[in-house]
């Protein structure tokens, strides 16, 4: 049986913005405003990826506030088609790098001394991510 190498490798992330504003912790709803922005760049040459993820969450009352700005890191293969480029940037990327950012806030907020904040887990194909 023979195994198949990705066309796409994840390298690693890096946080570069980490926000969190708590203005009054008896206040904070459970409704939530999430919301993710992208930009990337793309060296040819050396065939590496960089998705830059921001995601801003709000609480309905504006008693919590967090901004997370975060870079994922990524390498593929010269020959790759047009269509397969097209699927990893604009959904495998964001959908690879979403948990980590997830993680970083559940952990983020239960070390601020509030209720951990668990996202769920968020289909970033359909739209979700604005450039």
């Amino acid at each position: 049986m023979s195994s198949t190498e990705s066309k796409f490798r994840f390298n690693g992330y890096q946080i570069l913005k980490s926000l969190i504003e708590i203005r009054d912790p008896r206040g904070i709803s459970d409704n939530l405003d999430i919301s993710f922005k992208k930009s990337s760049g793309i060296n040819e040459s050396e065939r590496k990826y960089k998705l830059e993820l921001e995601v801003s969450i709000e609480d309905e009352n504006k008693l919590l506030v967090i901004k997370i700005l975060c870079n994922g890191f990524f390498e593929f293969e010269k020959d790759i088609t047009d269509e397969e480029r097209h699927i990893f940037f604009n959904t495998s990327a964001p959908a690879i790098l979403f948990p980590y950012i997830r993680a970083y806030i559940s952990t983020l907020t239960s070390l601020s001394g509030i209720k951990p904040l668990i996202l769920p887990t968020i289909n970033l194909s359909k739209g979700a991510v604005k450039r």
